[in-house]
């Protein structure tokens, strides 16, 4: 397949929702156009993305997250059944510690950010 392929010629298609720096989030933006494209023609290929990053912060949360969980479960990752666990012992909690324990997560988070050397 590979010698089949490296004899085509490579086009680079323009889409609108195309983002010049995205930062962070480039690996997002790019696992959602690898999902989402099926093989359609320029311009008729909607990805539910709209290429300004300020209008994108709610799918982008909500990309990540479902990335990240498909990563997480994956059988590949070693630490599956730990984390499966974890978060099955989580959701036995009552809202307000799942809070507390979120809060508190996200302290030692911005702690770690912070000796890093990153606000």
């Amino acid at each position: 397949m590979a010698k089949a392929l490296s004899f085509k010629a490579v086009r680079v298609i323009n889409i609108y929702w195309q983002v010049e720096d995205s930062g962070i989030d480039c690996g997002i933006y790019l696992m959602r156009h690898m999902e989402s494209y099926k093989g359609e023609n320029e311009g008729s290929w909607e990805c539910g993305l709209t290429g300004k990053m300020t209008g994108d912060v709610t799918a982008i949360l909500m990309l990540r997250t479902k990335y990240m969980a498909r990563l997480l479960i994956a059988d590949f990752n070693k630490y599956k059944s730990m984390i499966v666990t974890d978060y099955e012992a989580f959701r036995k909690l009552d809202i307000l510690q799942q809070n507390m324990l979120l809060q508190e997560s996200a302290k030692n988070r911005k702690k770690k950010r912070k000796a890093r050397g990153h606000q």
